[in-house]
């Protein structure tokens, strides 16, 4: 027995012993599990921070890129503004931590294509690369946002005639019985024909005060000039004397209320939009429209304020009085007019510029049956009129709306798309092409560029290719089926034809585009009808294609017509003329003329 005990005693220790080895190679195994999973996350988590941050190098690499390659672009723009087009490009530019490239390509006469290549470090070595493609046109890009606008002489409708989209009147619009506008109609609250105030130069006191850019170390960037009315009135409109240079950016111009001498931060009364495409190289006295018609107490100082941004090669000059002659206010400029505490600094001199006053009532006044505007109608008072939408009126009589909306403010006055600026720069381009003496009544297969000194009359059936600009100091007219082309090589550009008399198209005359989106030929007459009644623009039976502007004139539309865009101090709308909006019309690119300067056109941006 004792033998036995002694056996099993023997037994114990040794078991005890494995089992504390296989525990401890279990750990170990355990152990180095653990290790191993954390040195698989350690380096799945260093290996993904590299790949981040490889990619996070290469995503800032070609930001910096695109930001290279659209230097290559202002650079060409720049370039070919200041050699009068004939830069061709550079292999490759260094800047800042890179480089880039450019290339320059001609389609035709009015066209540049600038391809630009940004790299990064280096064009021969380029970790990240960006190519930026854009056209670029001398001419200036217009905006018909309209169907038919209409300046203060105002629209007439006869029975049956209608406009296939909306139409925004300064004046009144009439409308006969079963005339129809599809869309919205708009008459503004009308304006006074002479300016309450007003500040011009006379030669040679006329200056410029140039701003938007950095002169003599200062940053000119936000520029006013005050005024006090007359007469306490709502503000109607506002000119500005002013002329660019380069192609700066549109300006947001605010009037303001007057706080120690200087502008009110606090009271913006109301604000519009100065459209860059309607100032020229040459100074003229553009329009702005504001959002709404604050209403202005007499002998209270107000302020004109002009909001730019800094830019060395685009910007803009106000011309001066250097005899301050203004006894109503005086000009101040600022760096920042949103600063905390703004500085504004005085200008010795009286900048151009006109207030005029509104509040004048106006009216869309319909037929004694089946007048109709299928949008909403908006104007001071409303008559005899069906509106599919809603009616917005301070008086109305007779009208039945989806809904109405009484005491509604006056819309504002509109600016006309093209400015008088404009109209004298495509002048200027067109009698810098050539200026061609004495009537022409023979049919030509061409005709432009060039000022034509005298009548143009072409002859039934003739059809002219136009290369514009083409200016005619004379009158204008189309005999039966006579057409006007515009040249193929315009691609998605614009052309124009001026006539300082007037224009007169007969029955089955076109004014045609090449068919692509964005070409248009459009026919101006500057003839002045405000005084004598006599029209500017006359279209007869089944004519046009094109786009008719008339800023001081009236134009008359007669039966069966169908017209892309129509603009005109007035407008008549004979029996059965429809005037069909072409949507493309927002944004008509003009190949020729008025900005002098080449610029993007809108719409050909491509990043490869």
């Amino acid at each position: 027995m004792k033998s036995t005990v002694n056996h099993k005693q023997s037994l114990r220790p040794n078991g005890l012993e494995q089992r504390t080895t296989n525990q401890m190679g279990q750990v170990l195994v355990l152990a180095l599990v653990i290790v191993g999973l954390v040195m698989i996350n350690t380096l799945v988590i260093v290996s993904g921070s590299q790949i981040f941050s490889q990619n996070t190098n290469y995503t800032v690499q070609a930001s910096q890129a695109l930001n290279l390659a659209e230097a290559g672009v202002d650079k060409a723009l720049a370039s070919l503004n200041a050699t009068g087009g004939s830069y061709n490009g550079e292999p490759e530019t260094l800047l800042g931590g890179g480089s880039y490239s450019v290339t320059i390509t001609t389609p035709n006469t009015t066209t540049k294509v600038i391809e630009s290549t940004g790299y990064i470090p280096s064009k021969d070595n380029p970790k990240a690369k960006r190519t930026i493609k854009i056209n670029a046109g001398k001419g200036v890009g217009i905006s018909f946002v309209y169907g038919v606008q209409v300046g203060e002489g105002g629209l007439q409708m006869a029975e049956t005639s209608k406009v296939d989209g909306s139409v925004y009147s300064n004046g009144n619009i009439e409308m006969d019985n079963n005339a129809k506008i599809t869309g919205d109609a708009y008459v503004a609250g009308g304006t006074e024909a002479i300016a309450d105030q007003q500040s011009d130069c006379t030669p040679p006191n006329c200056t410029d005060f140039i701003f938007g850019k950095n002169v003599a170390g200062d940053d000119r960037l936000d520029i006013a000039q005050s005024f006090r009315l007359s007469s306490s009135s709502y503000l109607g409109k506002v000119e500005l004397k002013l002329k660019k240079i380069g192609s700066p950016s549109d300006i947001t111009v605010r009037v303001m209320e007057d706080k120690n001498g200087k502008p009110d931060k606090g009271n913006v009364l109301t604000s519009g939009t100065l459209a860059a495409s309607l100032v020229t190289g040459q100074y003229g006295f553009p329009e702005v429209a504001f959002d709404t018609a604050p209403y202005l107490s007499s002998n209270t100082t107000y302020w004109i304020m002009l909001d730019t941004s800094l830019n060395a090669s685009n910007y803009w000059a106000w011309s001066a009085d250097s005899l301050q002659g203004y006894t109503g206010g005086s000009p101040s400029w600022s760096p920042d007019w949103q600063a905390g505490n703004p500085a504004w600094n005085a200008i010795s001199a009286d900048l151009g510029f006109k207030v005029y006053l509104g509040g004048v009532p106006t009216h869309i006044q319909g037929g004694n049956n089946g007048s109709t505007i299928s949008g909403n109608a908006y104007a001071n008072t409303l008559r005899n009129l069906t509106v599919g939408g809603g009616a917005y009126y301070q008086m109305a009589e007779n009208v039945s709306a989806g809904s109405n909306h009484p005491d509604s403010t006056d819309p504002t006055p509109k600016t006309m798309p093209i400015s008088d600026a404009n109209i004298a720069a495509w002048k200027t381009a067109a009698s810098e092409a050539g200026v061609y003496s004495g009537n022409i009544s023979s049919c030509r297969s061409q005709l432009g560029p060039g000022q034509y000194v005298g009548n143009v009359t072409f002859p039934v059936g003739c059809i002219v290719m136009i290369i514009d600009p083409v200016w005619i100091t004379g009158n204008l007219r189309l005999n039966n089926g006579a057409e006007l082309q515009l040249d193929a090589s315009y691609g998605s550009t614009s052309g124009v034809v001026i006539a300082d008399g007037t224009i007169e198209l007969s029955q089955n005359n076109k004014i045609l585009s090449l068919g692509t989106p964005g070409s248009y030929l459009m026919a101006i007459s500057t003839y002045d009808s405000r005084t004598n009644g006599v029209e500017a623009i006359v279209v007869e039976n089944s004519s046009n294609d094109g786009i008719l502007y008339a800023p001081y004139g009236i134009a008359k539309i007669e039966n069966t017509n169908a017209i892309s865009e129509l603009t005109a101090w007035k407008v008549k709308l004979l029996n059965g003329v429809i005037i069909t909006y072409d949507t493309g019309l927002s944004s008509a690119y003009f190949s020729s003329g008025p900005s002098g300067a080449y610029s993007l056109v809108k719409g050909t941006y491509q990043l490869k």
